[in-house]
């Protein structure tokens, strides 16, 4: 059954269960991955951090290799003096300390020498001590040009095919290492003498070392990249020596806000890249990149999401199976209990259990047994009550035939007297009909406003051909009620009373008023007033104390009292009715009922206070 307790059941404890657990996978996935990529970005940062200090500490051994020209005094003496003051001797010294400033790291793969007295130069490559040659202009190579602006200690040039200076050393390797620059701007100390340049090449394996270790090859992807977007070491080697000019590497290098991440998707690629600004000693920048895919970045939450569904889909589906479980002995009372009552309803009065359990199934098990048994006697006085029931419909049926008839005789008698030019006959003769109708309406506990007063001015009409206008009456009612619902024949009844016990005794022009307002409180406040005999403060309290539950019936109070009583059964203390008189002066009767009130919520409210 698709609404049955059982399927439902099935339903909300699956829901329960299901829907919360996997909430908490997503939230948890997702609280893991961000937390993982996070720390693995920044793990991956502290990463190429180091090795930007290796780096730089690697670059300031290098740098230091020219210092020990400075305690070398007859070397240093040359450099002042130039190579050709005494040459035999000087070329010696020239040899020795360079081929020791060579031999002084395995890196160095060239060495170049300028010197600014005579413009004598030397290389060192290949363990060999090139003749003396003549560079009459040092401009011919930018870096010695800018140096001698800049005054810097040192320059690094990035990673460049090794080059011939002044065309001293032979070249006969292929293909042409890949190398290092660094230019010293060689001088005295003491008297700020310009000395000259001196250049070292070395060879990439060291820095090769550094950042090998650091990526995943095939995977990842690294760049080091230094001035003029010169690449100095990449994993793609094609791109060693040459200008990185990409978009993303653009955003990088154009980036000041100190980030040191982003994601970026693109058709070659989409991940994270992480980067590392450094400087050198010499303020020179160098830039550390990596990029790791998403593949690579959501690995350990992927892995740990796989574990996490594995064990919520082991989970999921013992929950299916202990829910099924229950639900089936859960409702397997309800049931047989189900079965049993439709079994009754074909007339089976019998049970086909003797117990149910001993929770509240049993007890309830129990009851029903109880109760088919006492149908099952009550059955042949039920036939009795049917039989009886039958003979009262006939009876009511019969005491609705005199007044339809005589309802329909009056319509008769009022046609004859208009044929007879009797009008004021026929509109006597239809208010009373009006009257009987309004009346004979059984089927209708509540009207509109507007029937109950027409009501009520039909009945008026009549009285005042009855006491010959020896009275007036006053309607006031608010715009818009005319529709307000309210019950059927309260006002008839306290507009009788005046005339019943107000009026017929006095000698002055008899006035009723009735108005109709709506209260702040959106409550509809109904007042009829008269200026009959009134009632003293005695009968006053009886007629109250009538009123109120279980007060006694009087003559004169007891249409007001199937009025209140009505009136509290439908609305119960939502409603009021006040009763408030001067002797021989007035008589006021004050309802005030809801206005915004279904019929449901009458019926309740009216059932909750009886």
């Amino acid at each position: 059954m698709k609404n049955s307790i059982r399927s439902k059941l099935i339903t909300l404890l699956l829901i329960a269960t299901i829907i919360p657990f996997g909430l908490s996978i997503i939230a948890s996935y997702f609280y893991t991955k961000n937390t993982v990529t996070k720390e693995f970005v920044n793990t991956n940062y502290d990463l190429l951090k180091r090795s930007g200090n290796d780096l730089m500490n690697y670059f300031n051994e290098i740098y230091g290799i020219p210092l020990s020209i400075y305690s070398n005094r007859p070397f240093l003496s040359v450099l002042e003096n130039g190579a050709t003051a005494y040459i035999e001797q000087n070329s010696a010294e020239i040899q020795r300390s360079l081929l020791g400033l060579y031999f002084s790291r395995r890196e160095i793969e060239q060495l170049h020498l300028y010197l600014t007295k005579g413009k004598d130069d030397y290389t060192v490559y290949n363990a060999k001590v090139s003749s003396r040659g003549k560079m009459y202009n040092f401009n011919q190579i930018p870096t010695y040009r800018n140096l001698s602006f800049s005054r810097d200690s040192y320059y690094i040039q990035p990673t460049h095919p090794i080059q011939n200076y002044n065309n001293l050393s032979d070249f006969r390797i292929e293909p042409v290492k890949q190398v290092v620059s660094f230019h010293y701007f060689l001088n005295n100390v003491t008297s700020d003498q310009w000395l000259g340049f001196l250049s070292i090449d070395i060879e990439l394996s060291r820095i090769n070392e550094i950042f090998d270790r650091i990526y995943k090859k095939g995977e990842e992807h690294l760049f080091v990249v230094g001035d003029g977007n010169v690449v100095l070491y990449s994993s793609e080697k094609q791109l060693i020596g040459k200008k990185l000019e990409t978009k993303w590497y653009k955003k990088i290098s154009s980036d000041r806000s100190g980030e040191t991440s982003f994601e970026w998707k693109g058709k070659d690629f989409s991940g994270v890249y992480v980067y590392d600004k450094i400087k050198s000693s010499n303020h020179q920048q160098w830039t550390i990149i990596k990029s790791i895919p998403y593949k690579n970045l959501y690995h350990n939450s992927n892995q740990l999401l796989k574990i996490t569904v594995t064990l919520g889909a082991i989970s999921v589906l013992l929950v299916i199976i202990l829910t099924i479980i229950v639900s089936f002995r859960f409702t397997r009372p309800i049931r047989i209990l189900i079965r049993d009552m439709q079994r009754i309803e074909k007339g089976e009065l019998a049970v086909s259990f003797d117990t149910l359990g001993n929770d509240e199934f049993g007890q309830l098990g129990k009851h029903f047994t109880s109760m088919v048994e006492t149908l099952n006697d009550l059955y042949i006085k039920e036939y009795k009550l049917q039989i009886e029931n039958k003979t009262n419909q006939l009876k009511v049926l019969q005491s609705q035939i005199n007044p339809h008839f005589l309802y329909n005789a009056l319509q008769s008698i009022g046609t004859l007297s208009l044929k007879n030019d009797g009008i004021k006959v026929y509109r006597l003769i239809m208010s009373l009909s009006k009257i009987m109708r309004y009346s004979m309406k059984n089927n209708e506990d509540f009207v509109a406003l507007k029937d109950e007063l027409n009501h009520i001015k039909d009945y008026l009409s009549l009285q005042n051909e009855r006491y010959d206008g020896r009275f007036v009456y006053n309607l006031e009612v608010d715009e818009g009620l005319n529709k307000v619902k309210m019950p059927k024949m309260i006002l008839q009844p306290i507009v009788e009373n005046f005339f019943k016990h107000g009026f017929e005794k006095q000698q002055k022009l008899g006035e009723l008023n009735i108005s109709i307002h709506r209260q702040l409180d959106d409550r509809l406040k109904i007042v009829i007033a008269d200026n009959g005999e009134g009632a003293s403060e005695e009968e006053l309290e009886i007629i109250n104390s009538s009123l109120s539950e279980g007060g006694l019936n009087t003559n004169e109070s007891i249409g007001l009292k199937n009025i209140s009583d009505r009136i509290q059964f439908y609305y119960g203390k939502k409603a009021e009715v006040k009763i408030e008189s001067v002797k021989h002066e007035n008589f006021v009767v004050t309802i005030i009922l809801p206005i915004e009130m279904t019929r449901g919520e009458v019926n309740h409210e009216g059932s909750t206070n009886r």
